[in-house]
């Protein structure tokens, strides 16, 4: 079964599921009383539950931890995954249209990136910009439900986070003050720039690293200078064209196979 991710603490070892999760648990997952499901806490621990009750009245569900023992990968079929990844990853999007963007959150969260920032482009839409700004504030809770659904799908132990928008100064400061040591940006220009390889050269092992990605009209000369005057590394993949939602799913794949591997 795949993970069922909480949004409250245990309280004596019992969770309470209500509103739309209870319907996901009851209608979706269509669990009876008696099943085992794993689920992940909000300190991202992996914990087996048995259902307990089910309430159609109060539209509740109580779920009581069974045992202290978090079950072995083996043990599950196709099962959550337990431990976190080794490094911290943040995905920097030059917003990109909705239904795009939505997708490359989708895929990040599988993916493992622990923290999204949309970044405001010269080549990214104004209206794009102001539909990534609606969905990132604390009102819009489209994004919160694709992350939910992402960890439940993938089993993700990373509780995922999208920050408000940002420029691209702002992002070269936000790496600054996060002490991100490893940072690339894909180019479509080969001039200037390194493979993924050559970027990661000598930093395997760093605890955080970013990539950023451009939106469909890419990132512009000045914009790529000011990230490499910011330490960021052009990094050029020498494939066919790619899209802006295929962009970010395989940079994101090439930059962690680099440094797990």
């Amino acid at each position: 079964m795949r993970q069922f991710v909480a949004e409250r603490e245990l309280e004596n070892g019992i969770l309470t599921v209500e509103g739309k999760k209870f319907r996901y648990l009851n209608s979706v997952l269509r669990v009876q009383p008696g099943d085992m499901i794993h689920v992940r806490l909000l300190d991202s621990t992996l914990q087996p539950m048995t259902v307990a009750k089910i309430d159609e009245d109060s539209r509740k569900i109580i779920l009581q931890v069974a045992g202290d023992q978090v079950p072995k990968v083996e043990d599950l079929h196709a099962g959550p995954i337990q431990n976190m990844p080794q490094a911290k990853l943040w995905l920097f999007q030059f917003v990109a249209k909705p239904p795009k963007m939505d997708l490359i959150i989708r895929q990040a969260v599988e993916c493992g990136v622990q923290c999204i920032v949309p970044v405001e482009g010269t080549f990214c839409q104004k209206g794009n910009i102001e539909s990534a700004r609606k969905k990132a504030s604390p009102g819009d809770d489209r994004w919160n439900r694709i992350i939910t659904e992402a960890r439940e799908q993938s089993g993700s132990p990373v509780n995922t986070r999208i920050l408000e928008p940002v420029t691209v100064e702002q992002a070269c400061k936000m790496m600054e003050k996060e002490g991100i040591p490893l940072s690339v940006v894909l180019y479509e220009q080969s001039k200037g720039t390194v493979s993924m390889a050559a970027a990661l050269e000598g930093k395997k092992g760093s605890t955080q690293a970013a990539i950023f990605v451009g939106a469909e009209g890419g990132i512009s000369p000045e914009e790529i200078s000011t990230l490499k005057n910011a330490g960021v590394q052009s990094v050029h993949i020498k494939t066919n064209i790619l899209r802006c939602e295929t962009a970010a799913l395989y940079g994101t794949a090439a930059l962690q196979t680099l440094l797990y591997e």
